[in-house]
């Protein structure tokens, strides 16, 4: 049953991903499937948060401009950060884990931008401040207002 739900929910957010955000205005568009990625792996462990990252990555690389395997090489590296969380067993608290979810999603954006725009040539310095920073402050963003919409946060743990 477990499965099922994560399967409808990342179904969810693949046609989210695609259709919706496809409209936002700009280079850098918020990341709503790497969110979904980060939670399952701080939930679920690293191991079926890089096997759905895998899955969906592909998907969404096939569906959308982007090369094959970009998103997906960066999703596979953001759930494997996550699934590190799982087992680190210490109790962080909320400054922690937003500088975990910030870190997490700059990581992503990096190595997608990077791989997005590799024959644009650009500098890292012009790469990071056009484009990876502007999608992971959308994305951290998207992922404050998510944390206060669930009723028990985006990690279930808000009281």
């Amino acid at each position: 049953m477990k499965y099922l739900s994560y399967s409808l929910i990342f179904i969810g957010l693949l046609i989210g991903q695609i259709s919706l955000l496809s409209f936002f205005p700009g280079n850098s568009r918020p990341d709503i499937l790497l969110l979904g990625i980060i939670v399952l792996g701080m939930r679920e462990g690293g191991v079926p948060a890089m096997i759905t990252a895998c899955l969906v990555g592909f998907v969404k690389d096939a569906f959308t401009t982007s090369y094959i395997g970009a998103s997906m090489l960066g999703l596979v590296v953001a759930a494997f950060m996550a699934g590190n969380y799982r087992h680190i067993q210490l109790k962080l608290g909320t400054q922690s884990k937003l500088i975990l979810f910030a870190l997490i999603i700059i990581v992503y954006d990096f190595i997608y931008y990077t791989l997005f725009q590799i024959k644009a040539e650009l500098h890292i310095f012009d790469l990071l401040i056009n484009s990876v920073l502007p999608a992971a402050f959308y994305t951290l963003l998207f992922a404050g207002i998510a944390h206060f919409l669930i009723p028990h946060g985006l990690l279930g743990t808000k009281k």
